[in-house]
């Protein structure tokens, strides 16, 4: 296993355990940990200053985290 698979397993387990992680203004979270959905559904939000989605799988959440961290290095 590399570091960045190794990094993002990381991550994912600190989501999915009710946390968050952010880097430098750019945070991915499972929003329903802050914030009740109407609807009930499971949704992880990317969010930044310039940028915020809802998605429904932490996989396509965190695809979109890590190529926008890459951007703002």
């Amino acid at each position: 296993m590399s570091n960045k698979q190794s990094w993002r397993k990381k991550i994912k387990e600190k989501i999915l355990n009710g946390g968050y992680e952010e880097y430098k203004g750019l945070s991915v979270c499972k929003i329903n940990d802050f914030y009740p959905l109407m609807n009930g559904k499971i949704k992880y939000q990317v969010h930044s200053y310039f940028y915020s989605n809802l998605f429904d799988d932490i996989e396509e959440a965190l695809d979109k985290f890590f190529e926008i961290r890459r951007k703002i290095r």
